[in-house]
């Protein structure tokens, strides 16, 4: 009797979560049959970078946004612009230091996979170095580019959630002889993407 009357609730909760499951399953398929690419994203998203510098092994962490507009020319192949401002911490009292990044390039997206869309993307283009300290300012434009990829969890048909994007990113900036070196750095980011527009 003890043993049924623990199984009957215990039935009725197994029964009920099923239930809930297809329902949820069949709507969300449902909306998922209704939903084409979209034809534009616009993302925006907090940004760190681990910034090394060059030929000192040392490095600095650098936090700042970022954010893309990307034009789906079909389900896989997209063309972007990404631009991003990022802030030094670490710095000496009294020195604020900044860098700014605008890049371009393709985008391959995975959007057969059911409930997350990875993509793949390399980004050309230039970046731009600002310091400042006891009123003195300084800036310099150099090349960069980055190379990886993230992935994004749809949450309904104009929003989804970006959980990661990460790149290498590459910068050629002048040293303090003036000539140009290469800067191996990474670039973590998460944020929010905007869709609409149909393919």
């Amino acid at each position: 009797m003890m043993r049924q009357q623990l199984l009957y609730p215990a039935l009725r909760v197994l029964v009920a979560t099923a239930f809930l499951a297809l329902g949820f399953a069949s709507g969300t398929l449902a909306q998922r049959a209704t939903v084409s690419t979209p034809q534009f994203e616009v993302s925006g998203a907090y940004s760190y970078i681990r910034a090394n510098a060059a030929e000192s092994g040392g490095g600095f962490n650098v936090n700042g946004a970022s954010g893309s507009f990307a034009y789906n020319f079909n389900g896989r192949f997209a063309v972007l612009a990404d631009v991003g401002a990022y802030r030094f911490s670490g710095l000496p009292s009294g020195v604020t230091g900044n860098m700014y990044t605008y890049l371009f390039g393709p985008r391959y997206s995975f959007r057969k996979m059911h409930r997350v869309t990875p993509f793949v993307q390399g980004l050309l283009g230039g970046g731009r170095l600002t310091a400042s300290s006891g009123g003195v300012d300084a800036g310099e434009n150099g090349f960069a580019m980055t190379l990886g990829g993230g992935l994004d969890v749809p949450l309904h048909r104009h929003f989804a959630i970006r959980l990661i994007q990460a790149e290498y990113l590459l910068t050629r900036f002048a040293n303090v002889n003036g000539s140009a070196v290469t800067q191996n750095s990474a670039r973590i980011s998460a944020g929010l993407v905007y869709r609409f527009g149909n393919k």
